[in-house]
């Protein structure tokens, strides 16, 4: 793969080794030159950069664009790619929830169906949205527990899917296992879903950047995800990838997805583009400038090579905690493993604040869990560094003695 490490900056000191890609990704080095494209862009053209701006995105394509495309644009020449989509099927969203809001509003969804089937393991943003949404649209939750490995119970979502269910929503990554659905299961429940006319929706935010993603393969209805974390993107850049052919009008529709925005007209009216009805008030367009900036890369060097680094360094990792005795809490095999590895370690939130205090950053959930995820920025040497370090501390116990500082917020 091409050496993606000298395309980011890395942490202070030079020793440090940043572990947590799952949470928010390192900045790209083409980062502050589009940010400051936007000061200049935003000086020199004020209210015009709606309608056209130099592109900074794919300089030398002769394609126009301006701030009120940027969403289009930036879904037909980056996402698709990403996703293995079409030209045409993705849009920029500002977050996840929003998408979810949108899915969730739409009445033909529930047409004559009143059930939505997800598992326990869904995030917040699926999970509580789900909940809220149930009275005003007249669904029944349907939760699907884990299996006894802690991880999707397979034949327990296939078999809840039936004549009732509206939509069914599945973590293609799940945040807190690390497994990745094996591509053969999506598939299966498309098709089940499907057969009974309901919508599948797959979450790949923790998929996005650090796995190949092709929606045509799972046949997914809707696949949406962000940038933030190992797409390295930061916030205020997701998106959503629609399915060819469906025609959703979601309530939540705003005046940037209306058919006639500056008609100004007191009755809203679908846009002719099913994306555009996903988009709600005036797009944050600052965001958007450095949104592609990790995707351009991971395009570049191959979402093949990309995921083929990250299961050496995860087997690397594998390998050493298993040597520390530390018991692996996330799948072994390489089509279920993700870019996380989550391991199980006694008092896991000290063994995490002492790695910290010795420049090597990971995290940890519920004192019994430490997380970390080496990434494109990360190379062998550091993973075997900080597990010798781990394995020291391990044997010593000096971590159970660090004195945590207090927390200034509650990211670690």
């Amino acid at each position: 793969m091409k050496n993606l490490r000298a395309s980011f900056f890395l942490p202070d000191p030079p020793e440090a080794i940043e572990l947590r890609a799952f949470t928010h990704g390192l900045m790209p080095k083409t980062v502050p030159a589009m940010m400051n494209h936007f000061v200049e862009d935003w000086q020199r053209y004020g209210v015009d950069a709606w309608n056209a701006v130099p592109n900074h995105w794919r300089p030398g394509s002769g394609d126009d664009v301006g701030w009120w495309a940027l969403p289009v644009y930036l879904g037909d020449h980056f996402i698709a790619p990403l996703v293995g989509a079409l030209p045409g099927t993705c849009i920029m969203q500002p977050h996840v929830h929003w998408t979810v809001q949108c899915l969730l509003s739409v009445p033909e969804v529930f047409a004559g169906k009143g059930e939505v089937v997800l598992t326990g393991a869904e995030f917040p943003s699926v999970l509580h949205s789900v909940r809220q949404w149930a009275g005003l649209q007249g669904y029944t939750v349907r939760v699907i527990p884990p299996a006894s490995d802690g991880f999707v119970d397979q034949e327990a979502v296939l078999g809840a899917i039936g004549a009732e269910t509206a939509l069914v929503f599945l973590s293609h990554v799940g945040f807190t296992t690390g497994e990745k659905l094996p591509d053969a299961f999506l598939a299966r429940v498309a098709a089940a879903v499907h057969a009974h006319g309901g919508l599948f929706a797959l979450d790949g935010y923790h998929a996005t950047g650090s796995v190949p993603v092709e929606v045509t393969a799972y046949d997914a209805d809707v696949y949406f995800g962000g940038l933030l974390k190992e797409g390295c993107g930061s916030s205020g850049n997701a998106y959503v990838y629609l399915r060819p052919g469906l025609d959703l009008h979601p309530r939540t529709t705003g005046w940037f997805g209306d058919a006639d925005p500056f008609g100004f007209h007191a009755a809203p009216a679908p846009h002719p583009e099913v994306r555009m009805r996903f988009l709600g008030g005036t797009s944050a367009v600052a965001s958007m400038y450095h949104a592609v900036e990790g995707v351009r890369l991971f395009l570049e060097a191959g979402l093949d090579a990309v995921r083929r680094h990250s299961l050496d360094l995860t087997g690397l990792c594998i390998a050493r905690a298993e040597a520390a005795g530390l018991r692996l809490r996330s799948p072994r095999e390489a089509e279920r493993r993700s870019a996380m590895v989550i391991l199980e370690a006694p008092a896991a939130d000290k063994l995490c604040a002492y790695l910290k205090q010795h420049h090597v950053y990971t995290d940890s959930r519920q004192g019994r869990y430490l997380r970390l995820a080496p990434f494109v920025w990360n190379t062998p040497d550091e993973v075997h560094r900080a597990f010798d370090l781990i394995a020291d501390t391990l044997s010593s116990g000096d971590y159970l003695t660090v004195e945590e500082p207090e927390a200034a917020g509650p990211v670690t």
